[in-house]
């Protein structure tokens, strides 16, 4: 009997290449598109902004040419209140909290490893597939799924990834794990999706049309955007003001008149609505504490040696760990980094490369 899979059909080349893929591997194919947003007050606002990034027509209309292509079902499920709960409210919430969060990791977290899961359950599907570049194999002596880079090291999207628990691995399937992206366009332009081949990847966050999540920011929250004082942290003295703390993340360089030399944010007041700026030197930290955490196998134990990564295609660095309670830990790094931003994924990997699952950094 055929396994059957639920692939998530975005309009773009990875999601149809899995697809295809799967069917040529005798899988019962089952295409979906997920409908998670639609920016009422960008529309209002501003006529002449770009297309958005998720969510369009044209994706929607390119996501059903492939499943009639392949011949398969095809299904398009609403989640935009729970994309707006989980991933957008959250997103902007946290920003008031003085974090920088990482949407895509909520969204894997809660839609595309979610509710998609939920969905594969009620139609009696056996596994959920989408065009990540990660691979996700059973060890017989661990007994655990292990998720790990694919291929292309280069396209490794496991730090998007470290929510993926044991239960929900356990229906995962990734095609592209054995394939770089070049073969991947190699392989549509071969097999009659030239046109995917040639589509230009999206890039950042895709709920805002922008390069910047500011204007966003300031159609949703303009109550938020407040002018503030700019201290310098070695004087204590005030040495200018600020529009909103919102423009403001840390380690970005603080450009203001009259400093004598580079200056960057290296704190953020949100009850005081004031920017602190520094030297360069006072970005560099030993120690990194996680919450929210998420466990692809089991938890790490204390003075375990592992790796971190914070931020996406940033290096791995080795680190120990020490527990702070059951809900948090803190890790002493081996070497000291830079700009570590409270709000963004900490993800903790083996020294083989398997993705051991990761937190929140804190404030």
């Amino acid at each position: 009997m055929k396994k059957k899979v639920l692939v998530g059909l975005s309009g773009g080349l990875d999601s149809t290449m899995s697809a295809w893929i799967l069917q040529k591997q005798g899988y019962e194919v089952i295409g979906v598109h997920f409908q998670l947003w639609h920016d009422d007050k960008a529309e209002k606002l501003a006529k002449n902004l770009p297309e958005n990034k998720c969510c369009s027509l044209r994706d929607l209309m390119l996501a059903r040419t492939v499943a009639k292509k392949l011949d398969i079902p095809f299904f398009v499920f609403d989640f935009r209140d729970r994309f707006k709960k989980e991933v957008v409210d959250t997103f902007i919430d946290r920003f008031k909290e003085g974090y920088t969060p990482n949407p895509c990791v909520e969204c894997n977290r809660h839609i595309k490893f979610g509710f998609f899961l939920e969905k594969m359950h009620e139609l009696g599907c056996d596994a959920i597939a989408t065009g990540h570049y990660v691979q996700n194999n059973w060890n017989d002596s661990t007994q655990y799924w292990e998720l790990s880079a694919g291929k292309d090291a280069h396209k490794d999207q496991t730090y998007f990834l470290y929510t993926l628990t044991q239960e929900r691995l356990a229906h995962c399937v990734f095609p592209m794990a054995p394939y770089t992206k070049d073969e991947i366009r190699s392989m549509a332009t071969e097999n009659g999706f030239e046109n995917f081949a040639e589509k230009r990847e999206s890039q950042g966050v895709c709920f805002y049309a922008e390069s910047s999540y500011i204007p966003f920011l300031q159609r949703q929250i303009p109550e938020a955007f407040v002018a503030g004082d700019i201290v310098d942290v070695e004087t204590g003295k005030k040495v200018g003001v600020h529009e909103g703390i919102l423009h403001y993340t840390k380690g970005q360089r603080a450009r203001v008149g009259g400093m004598l030399t580079p200056r960057y944010v290296v704190s953020i007041d949100i009850p005081n609505n004031i920017v602190y700026i520094g030297p360069n030197s006072f970005l560099w930290e030993q120690q990194i504490v996680l919450h929210t955490l998420s466990w692809t196998m089991e938890a790490p134990k204390k003075d375990e040696k592992v790796f971190i990564k914070i931020r996406h295609g940033g290096a791995n660095i080795a680190a120990t760990i020490e527990w702070i309670n059951d809900t948090s830990l803190q890790l002493r790094l081996n070497e000291k980094i830079r700009s570590i931003s409270p709000g963004q994924s900490g993800v903790l990997y083996s020294k083989n490369g398997i993705c051991l699952g990761g937190g929140i950094i804190g404030l």
